[in-house]
């Protein structure tokens, strides 16, 4: 399992669907999860900027990762989001036979994060909105990547600035650096 981290607007949608494609992984999205959600408590909070509730989140992704294809590697995006819920990912990989392989880190200016969302044309993206969920990231994501550095997993930091193919080329060539065949 290769884990995506990076603030909304860093690219990791896009990036994580090329590395899949190219490799025949699977891509495990809880942003896209939520995002098709009919939940209205997981829709408002989407648009508000606000986190999902650990407890609603640990049980799509474990859902998510019970239906993953036991054969194939799985890039999962968009979490964990804080140390809990690394520390539940850690306790639930083995009943799914999994381990965390690398964790990629899409290092991406600010300036650059507010214009790529600015243009996607989702409802939930209003200034107030981004600034708000960058600032979640940044602040909930540091102790994250400490806790997987701790436990000598991989962690590679890559530009997510660029054209989609240089930065895609980037990621591949850090996640071959840092996982077995």
């Amino acid at each position: 399992m290769i884990l995506f981290f990076g603030p909304p607007g860093s690219g990791k949608s896009i990036q994580g669907r090329l590395l899949v494609e190219r490799n025949g992984w699977q891509w495990l999205s809880t942003g896209q999860m939520f995002r098709d959600s009919q939940d209205p408590e997981v829709l408002k909070r989407l648009a508000t900027g606000e986190l999902i509730d650990d407890d609603m989140t640990n049980r799509v992704v474990n859902e998510a990762l019970e239906s993953a294809d036991d054969e194939n590697r799985v890039v999962l995006d968009g979490y964990p989001r804080n140390t809990a819920q690394a520390e539940w990912l850690t306790s639930q990989l083995p009943q799914h036979d999994r381990h965390i392989r690398a964790v990629i880190v899409f290092d991406t200016p600010q300036e650059e994060l507010i214009r790529r969302l600015a243009g996607r044309g989702r409802s939930e993206d209003t200034p107030e909105v981004i600034e708000r969920r960058i600032d979640i990231y940044r602040k909930a994501t540091k102790p994250v990547i400490d806790y997987y550095q701790q436990r000598d997993v991989p962690v590679m930091t890559v530009d997510a600035v660029g054209s989609v193919e240089e930065v895609h080329e980037r990621i591949q060539k850090a996640v071959e650096s840092c996982t077995p065949a």
